[in-house]
């Protein structure tokens, strides 16, 4: 059975980590504080594998971004990278 969720974590991470060995200095935070956080999403989301797509996850992580900002006491400045970064990796993940 596949799992739409997980297919579109996987993907990507892949998309980042590609994205991350091309970066530009100013870009490795955002990539490097992106990166680990998708597995946290897929430990902790709570799904039926049935009854989940790709989109699911993007809607997932981007929540869990925002609660980790606040948590972590994110600047605006870092946010906003990492909210362009993101864009970019959904735009890029097929």
């Amino acid at each position: 059975m596949s799992d739409p969720f997980l297919n579109r974590a996987e993907n990507i991470k892949k998309t980042l980590l590609a994205m991350e060995s091309e970066a530009p200095d100013n870009d490795l935070f955002a990539l490097g504080y992106m990166i680990p956080q998708i597995e946290l999403v897929q430990e902790m989301a709570q799904y039926d594998p049935e009854d989940v797509t790709g989109e699911d996850f993007d809607a997932t992580y981007r929540q869990w971004l925002e609660s980790t900002f606040m948590e972590d006491a994110m600047a605006s400045d870092d946010r906003q990278r990492i909210e362009e970064l993101w864009q970019s990796a959904m735009s890029r993940t097929a």
